[in-house]
C-alpha cells in the first residue's frame, strides 16, 4: 500500500518524539499514531491495523529488535512493515538493521527525510516474494 492514507503507528519511549514524529507524518498526509512503549506495542500493532511500525531501537524493559522479532513471530513476516528508529550513531543503527533486516531512519533526520524514508518502505512490496522450493536429485 503506498497511498497518502497508509496506517502508521509510531512506538517509542519518548513522547516529544512520539508527537513529532505523528505530526510530520500527518502533515504529510499519513493517519498516524503513538504508542508510548515498549510495554503493550502488540496490542497497539493489533488495535491499530497499522501497515507500518516505526520502532525505537532504544527502550526500557524490550528494546526494539526484540520488539521487531515479536511482531514478526505473532502477525508474520512481511504482514506489517517495521521501520527503526533511533538516535543512535547511523553506522551503528545501519548494523543494527542489517543484523535484523529491516530499514532504519535516525531520529535527527530532516523531516523530508525522515518521510521520504517512510514513504519508500511503504512502496515496497508488504509481504516477502515466496520462495520456490527447488528440487533436489536424489542419489
Amino acid at each position: 500500500m503506498v497511498g497518502e492514507r497508509s496506517k502508521i503507528l509510531v512506538v517509542d519511549d519518548d513522547p516529544r518524539f512520539g508527537e513529532r514524529a505523528v505530526a510530520l507524518l500527518r502533515a504529510a498526509g499519513f493517519a498516524a499514531s503513538f504508542h508510548r512503549g515498549p510495554l503493550g506495542t502488540l496490542q497497539a500493532v493489533r488495535d491499530s491495523g497499522c501497515d507500518l511500525v516505526v520502532l525505537d531501537v532504544n527502550m526500557p524493559k524490550i528494546d526494539g529488535v526484540v520488539l521487531l522479532r515479536m511482531i514478526r513471530d505473532a502477525l508474520g513476516l512481511g504482514r506489517v512493515r517495521v521501520v527503526l528508529c533511533s538516535d543512535m550513531a547511523p553506522r551503528v543503527l545501519d548494523a543494527i538493521a542489517a543484523s535484523a533486516r529491516a530499514p532504519f531512519v535516525v531520529k535527527s533526520a530532516s523531516p523530508e527525510v525522515f518521510v521520504e524514508s517512510i514513504r519508500s518502505v511503504l512502496a515496497k512490496p508488504a509481504v516477502p516474494t515466496p520462495v520456490t522450493p527447488r528440487r533436489i536429485a536424489r542419489a
